[in-house]
């Protein structure tokens, strides 16, 4: 009788692992074909919790889910960019935002204030000298051309 028992626990544990493993599959196929780990959860029939368990236990499994997630990214990155070709001027204004560095921003470094000397007065004065250094230049340009 002990026989049995041993048995059925064994048994119990290798069905749970084979149920387990079918589940991981079921959420990566899913994943894969572009659902939400929601509903790869919800396909699954686990929740959520569930998955970031098994991302913690297994790191086979959450590089799995990572390398699926990059590979959308991947895709969006080459959508956009191949947007940006064909003319989109939002996607190309993006695309050098994000990738063109120090030479495609939005902002602007002010140079000699400290950040406690950041009011309006003391940033128009600033733009008046940049202004007229732009100016100066300009004047020497054009003599040095004469």
């Amino acid at each position: 009788m002990r026989i049995n028992k041993v048995n059925k626990k064994e048994m119990a544990k290798k069905e749970t692992k084979e149920t387990r493993n079918r589940q991981k599959e079921a959420v990566l196929e899913s994943l894969e074909k572009g659902a939400s780990i929601k509903d790869a959860c919800e396909y699954a029939g686990i929740s959520r919790m569930t998955v970031w368990r098994w991302r913690k236990e297994s790191k086979l499994f959450k590089v799995e889910v990572l390398s699926i997630i990059d590979s959308r990214t991947q895709t969006v990155e080459d959508a956009l960019y191949i947007s940006g070709i064909k003319g989109n001027v939002k996607a190309q204004i993006f695309w050098l935002k994000n990738r063109g560095g120090d030479r495609w921003k939005d902002t602007h470094k002010i140079e000699g204030l400290a950040k406690s000397e950041l009011t309006f007065a003391n940033l128009m004065k600033a733009k008046k000298e940049q202004e007229k250094g732009l100016r100066n230049n300009k004047i020497l340009i054009v003599k040095e051309i004469v």
